[in-house]
């Protein structure tokens, strides 16, 4: 009956040609299947089914009898797969396989109850097989991205309550777990001004000796230097601004002064044998001034290039950025700086910072800044929102092929967790998708649970004798009463 009432719904076709063939597909195809076959879809997101022809199963990639996987070429490179697969089976794989994580998109259809199991996840994983694409749009993108992580300093000065301080560390060193080699760990800055990161000295003292990754900190003055140098940190940051509006707002002072105070913090970080990271702020808008000067934004990172910065990250700190205002803030400064010396650091408030990124790869960047579940804004800026989701970026990332050494789950995990302090969803939408894919799966296999348990009741019971079951059992609430 419900198969009848499934075949008289509207059909939903697609059709795509192989290199030997031409199917087209449609629902009522993959509902006509023999009683016995399963049916498996992955990548390229098309949903197919059918009869295949003995051209076809004769033209196929692979076969495996261990699992019965027959593999057939399409014109889009997506995979058509037939698999034997049980709805257990497709929701562990989920649960405790982290190739899950990494794009293997699975789809298990079970005629014989006509309905679909997903266990989805498109992948992002790049595709090697589009070379004509990749030599023309993707040629200048480097084949590895450092992340610079900067959620535990940007991502949580701007929240309401203080985030306890135990849970700072264990944040930085879940996030150096996944393999972020940069991580801005705090600032030390007056907790006047920002008292979010009033316990900078006890969270630097914290994650100093944690391997794998970095940590540097932010220093506005030659008094945050002495202190951060004190605390143990081995890399320091000052942080510039391109519009004069928000330097006078933010760190009290003008471009010009903000400037020689920089360079004696560098000089003195020298002494110090410290490396010097530097940061711009509203490099496309400013949220007194608005659009902001792209020559304007050039001169400051000169001047932080030839105080001895090593590195220059350039934030579009309200989020107001498009392609087509950040290709000539970048021509501008790559005019001046050498471009392996900069990075980019995007807030993502109309939904921009993606595409931003992708744009930056491809004029030749290599560094980008981001922070855990998309936290962040800046007290000083209204309307700005976070920055963009690292666990956003990665995946991004993955589907280009770029290497960036960082675990995905291990980073949603992270996210997951100061997400759950912060009592409020998280801002990646790749973990988002996730979250809720995983909450699938987990319902799946507890139902699949109840399922086996039902059967394993029935069969006990066919397997017991008459006798058996005639012999009067205690009732379970009291050992005097007895089964009617």
């Amino acid at each position: 009956m419900y198969l009848q009432k499934v075949l008289r719904r509207p059909l939903l076709k697609r059709t795509f040609a192989s290199s030997n063939s031409s199917l087209a597909m449609s629902m009522e195809d993959q509902l006509r299947i023999q009683k016995e076959a399963n049916i498996g879809v992955l990548s390229g997101g098309f949903l197919s089914a059918g009869s295949l022809s003995a051209k076809d199963s004769a033209t196929s990639d692979t076969y495996c009898n261990g699992w019965k996987v027959q593999q057939l070429p399409t014109a889009d490179n997506c995979k058509i797969i037939r698999t034997n697969i049980s709805r257990r089976n497709a929701a562990e794989d989920v649960l405790s396989s982290s190739t899950f994580l990494h794009g293997r998109h699975r789809v298990a259809v079970s005629p014989h109850d006509a309905c679909v199991l997903q266990t989805r996840h498109y992948s992002s994983q790049c595709n090697d097989n589009y070379p004509k694409y990749k030599n023309t749009l993707l040629e200048r993108i480097p084949k590895y991205v450092k992340i610079v992580e900067v959620g535990p300093r940007d991502g949580l000065q701007n929240e309401k309550y203080i985030v306890p301080t135990d849970v700072k560390i264990e944040l930085i060193k879940m996030l150096a777990f996944s393999g972020l080699p940069v991580i801005e760990a705090t600032s030390f800055v007056s907790p006047k001004w920002v008292p979010q990161l009033a316990d900078a000295k006890f969270v630097m003292q914290a994650v100093q000796n944690v391997q794998g990754s970095r940590f540097p900190v932010l220093t506005p003055n030659l008094k945050g230097l002495e202190a951060a140098v004190a605390a143990g940190a081995k890399e320091v940051a000052v942080f510039a601004s391109a519009s004069e509006s928000f330097s006078k707002s933010n760190i009290n002072c003008t471009i010009e002064e903000s400037l020689i105070r920089y360079r004696d913090v560098a000089s003195a970080a020298e002494k110090f044998s410290l490396p010097v990271r530097g940061y711009i702020s509203c490099v496309v808008g400013c949220p007194v001034e608005g659009a902001v000067s792209t020559s304007q934004v050039a001169y400051v990172a000169k001047e932080l290039s030839d105080m001895g910065c090593y590195e220059i990250s350039l934030g579009d700190t309200i989020g107001v950025g498009t392609p087509g205002t950040v290709i000539p803030m970048l021509e501008a400064v790559i005019d001046v700086v050498p471009i392996e010396k900069l990075a980019v650091h995007f807030h993502d408030t109309y939904g921009q910072a993606l595409s931003n990124i992708f744009l930056s790869l491809q004029m030749g960047i290599s560094a980008v800044d981001s922070s855990i579940a998309g936290l962040g804004g800046c007290p000083y800026a209204k309307g700005a929102s976070g920055n963009v989701a690292t666990e956003d970026v990665v995946y991004m990332l993955n589907g280009l092929g770029i290497e960036t050494k960082v675990d995905l789950q291990k980073l949603l995990l992270a996210g997951d967790f100061i997400c759950k302090h912060l009592g409020r969803a998280s801002g990646s939408k790749a973990a988002t998708a996730f979250s809720k894919t995983f909450a699938h799966a987990s319902k799946l296999a507890e139902i699949d649970s109840k399922e086996k348990q039902t059967t394993n009741r029935n069969e006990k019971f066919r397997t017991e004798t008459k006798e058996e079951r005639d012999v009067v059992k205690p009732h379970p609430l009291h050992p005097l009463l007895k089964y009617d």
